[in-house]
């Protein structure tokens, strides 16, 4: 699937009479985001909206079909609105971008309330298919020789509010201690090129993480089992995971590879204090490790010592199938401390396309949305790391895009048999956009 180079310009066909045609330029006409039109463009090129097609749900349909309103969903999710109400600011005036998936105007914010509050299970259960089927057709870390890297983790979102269905108490950060929500589990690879959302479960504020990571970590492995045969997948998890059940399923699943923190830090304390201090290995400022030889084990044990600012010790133990030839105690240490890439995505999801603004009071609206934001970020993803690579906007994060270029504005011009996209030369971004949009030869091979 190509785009038609001229000079200067990017031609993408839309359909069998129309075209859209980026420029470098500048005119008074109607105007539309740049990074809104392109990867609604580059998305429908690929088929990937033609996923949400068969959704079902029990809902009338009188000016928007539910399909519509789910594009509009991830619309406004791509472009940043932090709440569903601004979505009437955001793409009321999005006239192109609307226009592609056959809309002459904006739902307004009830109707899309309305299409959240109507989610149920079978809702879910869509969603999921949805990503699933995109990340197994799409993904980059699937066609790759190279190894995976998949993080699980857990988030907690705060419920502001007492009538937000099965809210409740339980496991979030200081500042939020004894306030209501919802915890999030994702699983998530945060490798330097490939970053993609891998799957997702939400349950009540005080459901552990234990509840769900059986049902992660098969679902996770379903994705990955060819390069598990070929020994590429290592998946990375904090002391949440690092029950014994887990582990014991982890180990038996042969080619898979795994990194995890100990359940519980009571073991590697008293271990560690009977340590001396020049068999520790010092692995960075006020950190060192020690590896338990054991050579009855099939699985590695590293005691971890860290002198806290309170200038006390704090003790935890990493336990891996990894061999020491392929990392050593110090590697592990660091590659253990590399799970910061999951912390990242869901500081960034909180933030840029802010999912700590919970759009509904019903719980299955609040999971679907979620479902949605997991399913914008990896065509996002996809977006990027095939329009932009080898740019200087390649390593570019989210925030950058949706911020930053998605407030980059062309000017439209509807003609007879094509519709052109001007873009100005106003700033380095924007100028950095309209060359590499009006330069890229493939959308994909």
């Amino acid at each position: 699937m190509y785009l038609k180079k001229q000079k200067e310009v990017i031609t993408l066909p839309m359909n069998n009479t129309n075209t859209i045609t980026f420029k470098e330029a500048g005119c008074k006409d109607e105007n539309a985001s740049v990074w809104l039109v392109s990867l609604i463009e580059f998305g429908k090129k690929l088929g990937l909206f033609d996923l949400f097609e068969g959704f079902k749900l029990k809902m009338k349909t009188v000016n928007f079909t539910v399909n519509q309103k789910l594009m509009v969903i991830i619309m406004s999710i791509a472009i940043g609105c932090e709440t569903t109400s601004a979505i009437n600011d955001e793409l009321r005036g999005e006239k192109l971008a609307l226009d592609m998936f056959d809309m002459d105007r904006c739902p307004d914010q009830s109707q899309i309330n309305e299409v959240l509050r109507r989610f149920d299970e079978g809702s879910i259960k869509q969603l999921e298919e949805i990503h699933d089927k995109l990340f197994m057709e799409n993904s980059k870390t699937l066609e790759t020789e190279e190894e995976s890297v998949v993080d699980f983790d857990q988030t907690g979102l705060i419920a502001n509010g007492q009538s937000f269905e099965l809210a409740e108490k339980g496991y979030f950060s200081k500042q939020d201690k004894g306030k209501k929500g919802y915890q999030m589990l994702a699983a998530y690879e945060g490798g330097k090129e490939i970053r993609e959302t891998v799957g997702m479960k939400l349950d009540t504020g005080n459901t552990h993480c234990t509840k769900h990571q059986e049902e992660l970590l098969k679902a996770t492995v379903k994705k990955y089992e060819k390069k598990i045969e070929k020994g590429q997948l290592t998946i990375r998890t904090d002391s949440g995971f690092g029950t014994a059940k887990i582990i014991e399923m982890m180990e038996k699943i042969k080619g898979l590879k795994f990194l995890t923190k100990a359940y519980s830090p009571i073991e590697a304390g008293k271990i560690g204090r009977t340590i001396e201090f020049e068999e520790w290995t010092e692995v960075g400022y006020k950190a060192w490790v020690y590896e338990i030889e054991d050579e009855g084990s099939r699985l590695r044990h590293i005691i971890v010592k860290v002198l806290t600012k309170k200038m006390e010790y704090e003790y935890a133990m990493l336990i891996t199938n990894i061999k020491k030839g392929e990392k050593s105690a110090e590697e592990l240490f660091h590659f253990y401390n590399e799970r910061q890439t999951i912390e990242a995505f869901f500081k960034m999801a909180k933030n840029v396309y802010h999912i700590k603004n919970l759009r509904t009071r019903k719980f299955y609206g609040i999971y679907g949305f979620l479902w949605i934001v997991f399913i914008t970020h990896n065509i996002i993803s996809l977006f990027k790391g095939t329009m932009f690579a080898g740019t200087e906007l390649e390593d570019a994060g989210m925030k950058v895009f949706v911020e930053k270029v998605g407030k980059i504005k062309g000017f439209v011009e509807r003609l007879k048999e094509s519709i052109e996209v001007r873009i100005p030369k106003m700033t380095k971004i924007s100028k950095l956009l309209a060359g590499i949009l009006c330069n890229r030869v493939a959308i994909r091979t």
